[in-house]
């Protein structure tokens, strides 16, 4: 038996070059419309070197320590609950003006602690103070 080839059976081609096309042109038009949010995080107070002022004794300061059980070490003195670090730096600030506060977290210690230690701290060294308040992290 003779099997005949019709014109129906063979195999038809797709182009998809027109379908590439019209990707690569969606994809650069959602590109240059996207707009890129920028979060803010905290940085750090860097030191700046203000020739005014003249090398001598350092300033002041107050040691807070985050530990790994959650509670706040004050100048290894005394221990206190992260919420209540308002008070004390309030305290420390109104005795000493040109006094600096540092908070040091332990390796173990969460972050969420940490920050609620330097939000308070912010808090309470009242406006303008801020770059009397620096973050140390302890090293593991």
């Amino acid at each position: 038996m003779a099997r005949r080839h019709r014109s129906g059976d063979e195999p038809a081609d797709v182009n998809v070059t027109p379908l590439l096309d019209i990707v690569f042109i969606m994809l650069i038009f959602f590109i240059v419309t996207a707009t890129f949010v920028t979060e803010e995080g905290f940085g750090p107070n860097l030191p700046e070197k203000n020739p005014e002022e003249p090398d001598g004794p350092p300033p002041p300061s107050l040691l807070l320590t985050v530990q790994e059980d959650g509670f706040v070490l004050v100048d290894d003195v005394r221990i206190v609950d992260p919420r209540s670090v308002k008070p004390v730096v309030e305290e420390f600030m109104a005795k000493e003006q040109k006094g600096v506060v540092v908070i040091s977290a332990a390796p173990d210690s969460e972050t969420g602690t940490t920050m609620i230690v330097l939000d308070q701290a912010r808090q309470g060294g009242g406006p303008g103070r801020y770059d009397r308040i620096s973050l140390a992290l302890q090293g593991s």
